[in-house]
This record gives C-alpha cells, sequence and structure tokens, in this order.
C-alpha cells in the first residue's frame, strides 16, 4: 500500500508526479549540515526498482536531473544492483550503485518513508568517481570526492573498489580451468588482467566481469588492496604471490 492522497500541496505533488512521471525527486540544498543530495520516490511502486539517492553534486538541480537520468534509463529496460557499476549516466565516467540500510533513511528519505509507509522499500545510493574514475573508498580518492560524498552502505564481504561487474582481462584457459591465474596486474587507469602466465595471443584473450572471475578463482581476493601501477606473480597456485611495480 501506497499513499494516494497528501494532506497538503506538497504531498499531493509528490503524489502526482509519481501518478504522471513515474516517481517523484527531492532535492536538498548543501547547508552547514552536510552536502547537498537529491533522492527519488516512486520507482519502486511503478517500476518495481530500488529508489535512487545521490550526494554531493554541485547543485541540487543538477543531481535531480542524473535521477532523472537514471529513471529512464530502469523505465527502458536497466535494472541496477549493489556493487554494480553503469557507465550509461555520467558523461565520460562510471558511476557504482550500493544498498542503503533502512536504519539510515529516517536522515534523509523522510517523504519516501510517508509515502510507503508502513511497507519496507530497497534504496540505491548512486556514486560518483573523481576525476580518475576512483570512487570514494579508494585509497587514492581525492578527498574532495570522498567528503562530499556519506556512504550510507555498510561494508559488505566483496573486496574490491570496483563493481562486481567491472570488466577484466583473462585468458580462455583460466575460464575453461585448465591453468591457473599465475599473474594479476593492476595498470595505471584501472584496468585489471588475470593471467596464467602462458599465452600472450590475441584468440586467447577474453573478457569477463569481475565478480564472475572471483568465483572461478576466489584466491584473487588476495590481491583486491593491489595498487594501480603494480603486478603480482606467484609460481604455482600453492606459492605466495610476489608483488612488484610493473615494468620493473
Amino acid at each position: 500500500m501506497v499513499r494516494t492522497k497528501g494532506d497538503d500541496e506538497d504531498e499531493q505533488r509528490v503524489i502526482d508526479d509519481i501518478h504522471r512521471v513515474g516517481w517523484h525527486i527531492v532535492g536538498i540544498e548543501a547547508d552547514r549540515a552536510g552536502p547537498g543530495f537529491a533522492y527519488s520516490i516512486g520507482m519502486q511502486h511503478t517500476l518495481n526498482h530500488p529508489e535512487i539517492i545521490i550526494f554531493g553534486l554541485n547543485d541540487a538541480t543538477l543531481m535531480m536531473n542524473i535521477i532523472n537520468t537514471i529513471g529512464e534509463e530502469i523505465r527502458n529496460g536497466a535494472k541496477f544492483q549493489d556493487w554494480h557499476e553503469s557507465n550509461q549516466i555520467l558523461h565520460g565516467y562510471s558511476c557504482i550503485f550500493r544498498s542503503v540500510p533502512p536504519e539510515v533513511y529516517p536522515d534523509y528519505l523522510g517523504y519516501a518513508m510517508w509515502f510507503y509507509r508502513p511497507n519496507p522499500f530497497p534504496v540505491l545510493q548512486c556514486v560518483w568517481p573523481d576525476s580518475q574514475n576512483r570512487f570514494p573508498w579508494h585509497t587514492d580518492c581525492q578527498s574532495g570526492v570522498r567528503d562530499r560524498q556519506p556512504i550510507l552502505a555498510q561494508q559488505t564481504e566483496w573486496p574490491f573498489a570496483e563493481g562486481k561487474n567491472r570488466a577484466v582481462f583473462t585468458t580462455n584457459l583460466v575460464l575453461e580451468g585448465t591453468h591457473p591465474i599465475l599473474r594479476v596486474s593492476h595498470h595505471k587507469d584501472g584496468d585489471w588482467q588475470f593471467l596464467c602466465g602462458t599465452t600472450n595471443s590475441t584468440d586467447d584473450a577474453r573478457i569477463v566481469c569481475l565478480h564472475n572471475l572471483v568465483e572461478l578463482n576466489p584466491s584473487v581476493t588476495e590481491l583486491a588492496d593491489l595498487p594501480e601501477g603494480w603486478v603480482a606473480v606467484r609460481e604455482s597456485v600453492n606459492s605466495p604471490w610476489r608483488r612488484e611495480h610493473l615494468g620493473s
């Protein structure tokens, strides 16, 4: 059950926008209490998709426009999930989505709670990167980006700074399970390579989601903190990883 009638003009505008567009957006400008933010109301009701919240961009209107873009992507069939990245939202950059725990809803999502009360509803935070495409939890993320985006999600078991659906390079031999991963490189542009060390042929190269690679080879999670510009190698699956600068 959701609200079908408001008690004042503001509440009725929320309901009318949801019926007319599919969602309503609340925008809050930055002030001394904290960074600005914006969030949707109605996407779960009309599109069966978690609501969206975003923090810290230049003004509330910009963030509201981004949420509208996300809403149109969802209407066209996109489904965003926890720890998934998208390059369809921000021009020239990827954003990443994180699940928001219900215990923080009262701090940010008052109108959404009013609309859905007493029913639960899911929310995803859209997190944007710095100029080097690094997200706030990355150790080298620019401090200004980190300061303007409180990360509402609780840390999960996912160890990488990148999204689960980040495209990474490997070989067909690794995917077939006939050869172990013996060389992992994390390039300065953020690209990852998980190689068996037996072939450099482009015919053997494959691109997979990072999450799928981890499922096939859980031991690579030991290298989730491998800095950009570094490589890790080992002699066999029973040998320890040896880390060094790329090209050294």
